[in-house]
Order: C-alpha cells, then structure tokens, then sequence
C-alpha cells in the first residue's frame, strides 16, 4: 500500500485535484491508496505563516509520492509567497517534469503525434531573483532588471535527467538554451546538456 501526499489548492486547481483523485480510487485502478491530506489554500498559508507547506513538504519526502493542485501566488513581496519554490527548496528538488499526451479522438496540429515531454529546471528560477528598477517610474525609460542565477549542479541534473528520461520512454531531446545569446547563462546548461549527449 502506497502513501499518496495530497496538496490541496485553490480555484480550479482544487476543482482538478479532485477529478485526479476520483480516477485514482481503487475501484478504479485496483491499486489500495492511502492519501495524506494537507491544505495549501491560501487562506491557510496565511493562517499558519507557511508551516503547512513545511509539514506537508516533510510527508511528502517521506512518502516519496505527492498530487499538488494550483494554489494562489499573491502578487506582493513580503507575502507567504509560493509554496511551490518553497516545497522545492524544502526537499531540494532539481528538476520539474511535464508530460503531456494525446487524448483519443482530437486531432493534433500539424500531424505532431508524439508525445512531449518538458523537463525544466525547479531552482534558480524567477522567484528569488533580484529585481530593481531605474529611471522615472511610470516613464517611457523607466528600465527594470533582473538578476537570475543558476548553478552547474541544477544544470547538470536536469540536463542528466533529460536524456535518462528520454533513454526510457524512447524519446529525443531537444534543447532550448540560447546560448549564442547568453554564452554565459544558458551557455552553462548547453555545456552539461552536450556533456548528457554524450
């Protein structure tokens, strides 16, 4: 018997978590579950200053299996935040996959029938990056920036992931660093996605 973490959320995301869950029942899939429930809504972030995603990110390190709806990212800084970069950071996550598949009977654009596949990098995203902005605020020159980071570990580990993913769902890789824009930034990742390949 398998523990299933389960992340509820907000909105629509709640709405979905819980048609996921439907079709997961052993009546359905014949396999015995049993669901560890926790409330990531934003009203209860608020309510426990973020130590609900700290619980349920230790149940879920130790269950090794959790289904997360969408939950609300407040605008301003300062806030409880994301519980998604803090549920990342909490259990040290490299790396974020979406897979995607064809739904029996609707046609796909431009006769693409392969299923896709998105690995991504889960650390050194736009969450904790630094922001400022210059010039006149409200002004045509008004200039913001942002400064991103990423590490050789992250790159490496989505990079390894990728082609380990793809080795076992016989799938090709595609790239996307622009590296010939940023030689330095993305240039990292097309170092450790060659060094993958080969």
């Amino acid at each position: 018997m398998r523990t299933v973490v389960v992340l509820e959320g907000d909105q629509t995301g709640q709405d979905l978590l819980e048609e996921a869950l439907r079709a997961m029942q052993p009546d359905v899939t014949g396999v015995l579950l049993v669901f560890d429930w926790f409330n990531l809504g934003l009203e209860e972030r608020r309510r426990t200053s973020n130590w609900v995603v700290r619980d349920e990110a230790k149940a879920m390190r130790e269950a090794g299996l959790a289904l997360k709806a969408a939950t609300i990212t407040p605008e301003s800084r300062g806030h409880v935040g994301s519980p998604n970069a803090i549920v990342r950071e909490l259990i040290d996550a490299s790396v974020i996959l979406h897979v995607g598949r064809r739904l029996p009977g609707v046609r796909t654009v431009g006769g693409a029938y392969a299923p896709i596949a998105v690995v991504r990098m889960a650390t050194g995203d736009a969450y904790n990056a630094r922001e400022r902005r210059e010039g006149e605020a409200g002004s045509l020159d008004e200039v913001a920036y942002r400064e991103d980071r990423i590490t050789r570990a992250n790159c490496r580990a989505v990079s390894e992931y990728a082609f380990i993913y793809a080795a076992k769902s016989g799938s090709t890789v595609y790239g996307g660093p622009k590296w010939t824009v940023s030689p330095v930034y993305e240039g990292m990742l097309k170092e450790e996605m060659d060094r993958s390949a080969s």
